[in-house]
Parts: C-alpha cells; structure tokens; sequence
C-alpha cells in the first residue's frame, strides 16, 4: 500500500476530505471533473493539483476497511483523499472538492468520521458575478423564469416593489444586497464573497464577487446569509404552497431543464421530480449567467456548462 499501513489507513481516511468511489476513475476522468471546480488543475505525477489542494491519486478499500469508517453495505470503493497544499484551502475548498467529485463519480464523500451521499442533496445552482448587480441589469433578464406574481404581499415583502411579474427586495443588509422573489423560485443576490477557483480565471484582479443563489420559495429559509436580519427577510417566503409557471420565457428555459433531464445516460429520470425541480433551476442559473456575463455553478462551485450537469453521476 502506497500511502502507509493498514494501521494507520482508516484513521488518516476518517478525518478526510476523502471521495469513495464505486470505480477506480482513470486520470483523465478525474481531471476533467477537478477543472469543473478549479480550470487550471493540473497533474503532479499520479495526483492532480486543484484550488491548493492535493487530489491524492485513488486506492482501493475493500469490506474490512469500509466497515471501520461507517461506510454501510459496500465490498470495494476507491479512495481519493484531499491534502490542502499549505495553509488550509479557503472557505473549506477541499471539503467541497470532496464533495464534488464524489457527486459526479456517484460515490460518497467522507470528512471528520461523517460518510455523506452528496447525491441526497444537489443543493441550490449558483451564479457568480464579479459585483452585485443592478436591477435595471437583473429585471430584464429574469422576465419571467422565476415564475409570475400578480402583487407584492406587504406582510412577506414590506419593501417589495413589483416589476413585470417580480417582487424586487432590495434588502441592502449584512452580506445580502438584492432579493427577487417570484412565484415559483427566488434568486438571492450576495455580495463580499471570495472569489472560487471556478471564478479566479476569469477574474483574476477580484478579491471578493458576489452571488446569486437560485432557491424554491419554499426553501428561501435554507439559503446562507451572515446577517439575521437578512435571512428573516428571505425566510418569511416559506409558507408559498402554489406553483405557477407563467410567463413564455420562463416556460421555455423550465422546458429546456425538463428536456435536458428526460434522458440521462440513458436512464429514464424525468419523472423524479426533485431532479426535475433542480435541472429547471440550474436552467434559470445557466440563462442568468449568460445574460449577465457570470459563471454557473452548482452548489459546491462545480461549473455548470449546460443544465443537465447539475445531476449526480454525470462523469460515471
């Protein structure tokens, strides 16, 4: 064994970021997906090199080893840990690269003791724009992908201003600067975020850019946000029970998530609908970033290319 012994092996695994695997990846493979996260990942000899961390090339862990690290109902999974090159990647990268390849490669993901199946959960789509934007440049982009209202509910939006079917909350408190609330999604505009590897190529004089979180209106509360009082505002949206999708342009990027999610690898998922819900949400993200020369993202920083990536397992 290459790293070191048996003895030391599940403890040093344990503590991670490590990705378990169903398959030994071939290094192309795992390079391609480490670029999603960081486009200048390289190679250092069988490791990859990606946002300061170390891709430690994969081994193979059989049934006795898995059952040390809590790793339920598996005989063999291989192993990719993460290793911060120097001081520990920022805003916990390597935790996410974990995560992220694990997602991609339908494998797990282990970090301090905890196996965690990133499928579970895809998370909210992100695009990453270098300043906050402003809503004469966010309005008509949206037109109708968030889905329409007909008014502002004071109780919910006190400070909402409706805009052609959008009710615009320039909240302007803590990290959050701009909320858009339709009927079906709500985008959360954050600023004063570090700039990701994903995002670093494309500015490279950035220190900080902002973010804007793409979110079901019934899980506005589960967004990030550092201020409280912000996040009471988002959480408020909570109790919408209705879906409506209006609006021809919303129709047709929403469309384009469900057609995207129809088939993928030859497996029929379209008829899960929290997939669906996610595609048609990495959709809007796509359609944002495009209009406003941002990056799409997934949660854990991966690039989105197209909606469909957004899905678990697309690299396995």
């Amino acid at each position: 064994m290459g790293w070191f012994s048996k003895v030391l092996l599940p403890g040093r695994l344990r503590t991670g970021p490590t990705a378990l695997l169903p398959a030994r990846p071939d290094q192309k493979t795992l390079l391609a997906v480490a670029q999603l996260a960081d486009p200048e990942a390289t190679t250092d000899g069988d490791d990859i090199i990606a946002g300061g961390s170390r891709i430690q090339s994969p081994i193979e862990l059989t049934g006795d080893i898995l059952a040390k690290l809590g790793v339920p109902d598996e005989d063999r999974l291989w192993a990719c840990r993460i290793a911060a090159e120097g001081p520990l990647p920022v805003d916990f990268f390597d935790k996410s690269l974990a995560e992220g390849i694990a997602y991609r490669l339908g494998g797990w993901s282990l970090c301090q003791g905890e196996p965690l199946d990133p499928a579970e959960d895809g998370g909210d789509p992100l695009v990453y724009l270098p300043a906050v934007p402003e809503p004469e440049e966010v309005l008509p982009v949206l037109g109708g992908l968030l889905g329409l209202v007909d008014a502002v509910d004071a109780e919910r939006w006190p400070e909402g201003e409706l805009v052609d079917g959008v009710v615009h909350v320039p909240v302007r408190r803590g990290r959050v600067a701009d909320v858009y609330a339709g009927d079906a999604l709500i985008l959360t505009v954050e600023e004063g975020h570090r700039i990701p590897p994903v995002a670093r190529t494309r500015w490279p004089y950035l220190t900080e850019i902002a973010v804007a979180r793409v979110s079901p209106v019934d899980r506005t509360g589960e967004t990030n946000a550092e201020d409280a009082d912000a996040e009471d505002v988002r959480t408020e949206d909570a109790d919408a029970e209705d879906v409506r999708t209006e609006g021809a342009h919303a129709e047709d990027v929403r469309a384009e998530g469900a057609h995207a999610e129809d088939v993928v690898d030859g497996e029929a998922v379209g008829e899960d609908d929290e997939r669906a819900d996610l595609v048609g949400r990495a959709a809007v993200a796509v359609t944002l970033a495009n209009g406003l020369r941002g990056i799409a993202a997934d949660s854990r920083g991966f690039l989105l290319a197209e909606p469909a990536d957004v899905l678990p397992g697309r690299h396995a």
